[in-house]
């Protein structure tokens, strides 16, 4: 069994050894820094949700969220709206697939984990698209 700390730690330094994932400038467990509009950055956030204060887990569904900020500001007669970076999104959802599909045991934590899902979300509180890379976690009991 793993703690949620734990856990989240483990896929923090995963994000931090892929030659893709390490260059996005800001990569935080919980939650990120507020943004202003204008001054927003690609970033990295590890969640856990649940809630489970520090338990052990022996699965888990961890989120990796990468915001992407939005692109363009177009101002229309009747509407002004932001314009998704779709480029950039679908790149990240492709390394993402193809990172995380085949899964990937970790011998010291006797752990396992793997792709559940990816998908792609407007948060316009953020000026940013989410690609939101849901994860299968589980812990292997390797002792019959």
């Amino acid at each position: 069994m793993l703690s949620e700390g734990e856990i989240k730690s483990l896929l923090y330094k995963v994000i931090m050894n892929d030659p893709v994932l390490s260059l996005i400038p800001e990569i935080e467990i919980d939650k990120h820094a507020p943004v202003k509009e204008g001054a927003v950055t690609e970033r990295i956030v590890v969640v856990l949700p649940g809630g489970i204060d520090n338990g052990q887990l022996s699965r888990s569904f961890p989120r990796i969220c990468i915001y992407v900020p939005y692109i363009n500001y177009v101002k229309d007669s009747n509407m002004e709206y932001y314009t998704p970076n779709r480029k950039r999104l679908t790149a990240l959802q492709n390394h993402c697939i193809g990172k995380f599909r085949s899964g990937e045991y970790v011998k010291e934590h006797c752990c396992l984990y793997e792709l559940d899902t990816v998908t792609t979300e407007d948060e316009p509180d953020t000026w940013s698209s989410i690609v939101n890379v849901r994860l299968r976690f589980e812990v292997v009991n390797t002792k019959l």
